[in-house]
């Protein structure tokens, strides 16, 4: 007898979701960005709701809830009305979280259901201008005899020059002094007047500094050459290996969120993708939009795992700060 009762529920449950999907979406959409309004992540955000609003025929809006690194906003969408109309728009931030949280009120894995990776923008290695190594071989010497002398600037832990910092310790064998900064714009500034020695930053604000010759540019961090700036090498290609870390960003719901509602989703997200002017809105701020298996929920949530599964080992090698 219960166990036909739990048939009959499971089945009215398909039911519905297939009745919620019929109709869906019938009204606005809310994409959650978890970081303040005006930042990169926010302005992707932005871009994409416009565009999938016009791909679904119904309006998305995005409200900004920031704060404590990414995880006020994770939560409430984690903890959402699993039913299409909240989602989430984040960046990298999700995967690292749990590496860098000892209590979060969500997890990252088993709360959310990815629709699918949308961009990533490259980060290049870069040092002062006068900085005496001259190619990355040269550049890894100085690492391994100088050790901590080597003022290396990040945005503060998280971010993604202070992953980056960490990825190329790991590869050389190296611990620097890191010096964070509030932002990357003051690093960038301090990095041109010579107060510190290298950095990681995005390509969007990275490469017009490099191409001034106020900074000296050593590679693409990714695992491939950027579109934007396809004359300059990776550091894997130069000998410095394991240095790949991209700043992706993603598109989330709920977890519990019917599975034909995440196919419609996932399928107008996938034409936003392939929209020109949202294209050309997302190379404005170095971002080059995926494909393939990435931008599928599977090939998504696969993504999540192994990124969650990555960072923790790296993030406990931190070295404190100057």
């Amino acid at each position: 007898m219960l166990a036909r009762l739990g048939l009959v529920i499971a089945a009215m449950a398909a039911a519905a979701g297939v009745a919620a999907a019929e109709d869906y979406p019938s009204r606005p959409i809310t994409i959650v960005v978890p970081f303040p309004a005006g930042g990169p992540t926010d302005l992707g955000g932005r871009a994409l709701a416009n565009t999938m609003g016009q791909k679904l025929g119904n309006s998305v809006v995005v409200d900004d809830v920031g704060g404590a690194g990414g995880n006020i906003g994770a939560a409430r969408v984690a903890h959402a009305t699993p039913d299409g109309y909240t989602l989430m728009y984040t960046n990298f931030s999700l995967a690292i979280s749990p590496a860098m949280f000892d209590q979060l009120s969500y997890d990252a894995v088993r709360d959310f259901a990815s629709i699918g990776v949308v961009s990533h923008a490259a980060t290049l290695l870069l040092a002062r201008k006068d900085f005496p190594a001259g190619t990355v071989p040269d550049l890894m010497e100085m690492m391994k005899s100088r050790g901590d002398r080597i003022l290396m600037a990040t945005s503060g832990p998280g971010g993604p020059s202070d992953l980056c910092a960490l990825l190329i310790m790991k590869s050389v064998g190296a611990r620097f002094t890191i010096v964070p900064f509030k932002g990357t714009a003051p690093a960038m500034t301090d990095l041109i007047a010579g107060h510190v020695d290298i950095m990681c930053d995005s390509i969007s604000t990275a490469l017009p500094q490099a191409r001034a010759g106020v900074v000296k540019a050593f590679g693409i961090t990714g695992a491939e050459r950027s579109a934007f700036a396809p004359d300059i090498p990776t550091l894997d290609e130069q000998g410095l290996h394991g240095v790949n870390h991209d700043a992706w960003s993603a598109l989330y719901a709920p977890r519990r969120t019917p599975a034909n509602i995440i196919d419609i989703l996932s399928r107008s997200l996938r034409q936003s993708m392939e929209d020109a002017e949202f294209r050309k809105l997302n190379a404005s701020q170095g971002q080059e939009i995926l494909t393939g298996e990435l931008a599928t929920p599977a090939g998504a949530d696969a993504f999540l795992a192994a990124e969650i599964k990555r960072w923790p080992p790296i993030l406990k090698d931190r070295p404190p700060a100057n």
